[in-house]
């Protein structure tokens, strides 16, 4: 794995949130919520920090995902999540020290609200009165959208989404269906499947996108990022090769 150097600035906030008992305040609110209160101290920083106005939104969106895993995590799974959203968009060319500042004027923000205290929890039923819930017909996915129950496509039909959707689905079948026996080879099963597909399922998204040394570049950061997840990088190579050709990545 490539190291991902860290400021002494950015290992102490990430040892506080290991260490620290209570979420912040931020923890369970919504985006619309969270984001207006760091909105005018991060582009600040991002102007002062003489960004090129074609990467401007590139730091924004790095913004969004980190501010993400503070709406939704805590503890040391918020301080994880936070190394890999660094090391995710730096791999993909942006700056490392800038993004540990916008790191450090969130958490510093957020850390000046105040934490949540835990509340009591009521006592319920595990057996609760009443009818259960009988069995739903599962609707397809043209059903849905028609219900509004999906977030329709900008351009073209319903019927075109779903011919996209049927397509999506069989593509996600066939990366499975060919990743069981490599998976197999090394005995990984149940659980460390779904981890290794969502892998796969990126990567085949790069290889329709990219070909030679962009995508090879493509596969590295990929495989970078999901071995500090705690994939093996080995199995990660072997995904690469077998299923999608790539071999000349970068150990």
């Amino acid at each position: 794995m490539r190291p991902l150097p860290l400021s002494a600035e950015t290992r102490r906030i990430l040892a506080f949130i290991r260490g620290n008992r209570f979420p912040l305040s931020v923890y369970g609110r919504s985006a619309a919520r969270v984001a207006p209160m760091v909105r005018d101290r991060v582009n600040w920083r991002i102007n002062r920090f003489g960004v090129a106005v074609t990467e401007i939104n590139q730091h924004k969106r790095f913004t969004a995902e980190m501010l993400k895993a503070f709406r939704t995590k805590t503890g040391k799974p918020l301080a994880d999540e936070l190394v890999l959203v660094v090391r995710k968009w730096a791999n993909l060319g942006l700056d490392h020290g800038l993004l540990q500042q916008l790191l450090g004027i969130c958490h510093d923000k957020f850390h000046s609200t105040g934490h949540q205290i835990p509340k009591p929890r009521q006592l319920g039923l595990r057996n609760r009165p009443g009818p259960k819930p009988g069995c739903r017909q599962k609707r397809t996915y043209r059903q849905a959208l028609a219900k509004g129950r999906g977030t329709p496509a900008r351009a073209g039909t319903a019927e075109a989404q779903a011919a996209r959707h049927r397509a999506g689905t069989s593509h996600a079948a066939d990366i499975g269906r060919r990743l069981k026996p490599v998976l197999a080879s090394r005995g990984i099963s149940g659980r460390g499947f779904v981890a290794y597909f969502a892998f796969a399922q990126k990567l085949g998204r790069f290889s329709r996108n990219y070909s030679g040394r962009s995508l090879a570049r493509a596969a590295g950061d990929c495989v970078d990022l999901y071995e500090a997840k705690g994939l093996d990088r080995d199995t990660l190579l072997a995904i690469a090769a077998v299923l999608f050709g790539v071999t000349d990545i970068a150990s």
